[in-house]
């Protein structure tokens, strides 16, 4: 009795152990697979006849891509940076060029093979985009998990794929807009994505400028963006005014040059703010015309001019910057 007891805790202890996954019918069966890729003597001689300056390394793979994926693994493993496949959503429907309603547990013992040959060409900081809607999503996301490791899921991407017009217009139910992109790293200790700042317009709530800003606060003057812009081209502010509506690029310009003196008033937010804050808009309703400065220690100083706070250009595009945008 007490083996069978103690063979019992072991079966427990080990099927608590056990990791999670996704399991199918078929799960278990494995492609046997043969590749090989051939290069035809066209291309082979086009390669001979193209100069040093005009070096073409890339390759076209015209076949299956299981197979194509198999012939890469021996040169290209551990090699490839970017990965983005676009494989069939699954959605039921068929199409000119290919089924897409596969029966489920096949659609993810095709998926499995390929995301495995992936897993293995993706450099150690590589990164795999995957292209899919809201009909295999949830199953693809356990399946990349299990095979890329969830701590390297990296993000899900939601893009506005269509619009709820015509048929989506009368149907009964829920119409789906959109589309996914699934985001895994081979490993995320070592992925280092780069940035892309996005330009956006400028924002035109800042249209004053303090031309003295390193001077002390309480010397501040306070000017409009159009004065200061038309002394700095040497126009009337008419003539400034003028230039600014046919070239409205200059005032751009000029901003971005002189972000740091480059300011807004915002009225803020009396209850959110600490006491000695409040305390500071007070007086400063009551002494019109002078700034007042609040330091503070983990976060950026509070200028109060006439009860609003004071906030810089230049602050605001770090801002921007730091959450990915400009």
């Amino acid at each position: 009795m007490a083996e069978d007891a103690r063979a019992t805790l072991k079966a427990r202890m080990s099927a608590r152990l056990k990791r999670l996954e996704l399991t199918w019918i078929g799960k278990e069966d494995r492609p046997r697979l043969e590749p090989r890729i051939l290069l035809e003597d066209e291309e082979l001689s086009y390669a001979k006849r193209v100069s040093n300056e005009d070096l073409f390394d890339n390759r076209l793979i015209h076949g299956d891509n299981l197979l194509a994926l198999k012939a890469l693994e021996q040169e290209f493993a551990g090699k490839i940076k970017c990965v983005y496949i676009d494989p069939p959503f699954n959605t039921g429907q068929a199409f000119e060029h290919y089924d897409d309603g596969l029966e489920h547990s096949l659609w993810l013992t095709l998926m499995r093979d390929r995301l495995e040959l992936i897993h293995r060409l993706l450099a150690a900081d590589g990164t795999l985009f995957v292209h899919i809607d809201d009909n295999e999503l949830g199953y693809l996301t356990v399946l990349c998990d299990e095979i890329f490791g969830r701590p390297n899921r990296t993000s899900l991407v939601t893009f506005k794929q269509g619009a709820a017009t015509g048929h989506k217009a009368i149907n009964p139910g829920c119409v789906s807009t959109a589309n996914y992109i699934l985001i895994y790293a081979k490993n995320k200790d070592l992925w280092a994505p780069n940035r892309l700042f996005t330009a956006r317009e400028r924002d035109d709530r800042y249209n004053q400028f303090i031309p003295n800003v390193d001077d002390a606060h309480s010397a501040w003057e306070i000017v409009s963006l159009t004065k200061a812009y038309s002394e700095h081209a040497s126009l009337s502010e008419k003539d400034a005014r003028a230039r600014i509506r046919s070239n409205p690029e200059e005032i751009d310009e000029f901003v971005a040059s002189h972000a740091e003196h480059v300011i807004r008033l915002a009225r803020p937010d009396y209850k959110a703010v600490s006491k000695e804050a409040r305390a500071l808009i007070d007086e400063s309703k009551k002494k019109p015309d002078e700034v007042l400065h609040l330091p503070r220690e983990d976060h950026k100083d509070f200028y109060f001019i006439r009860g609003e706070r004071i906030l810089f250009y230049r602050q605001a595009q770090g801002d921007r910057r730091a959450t990915g945008r400009r």
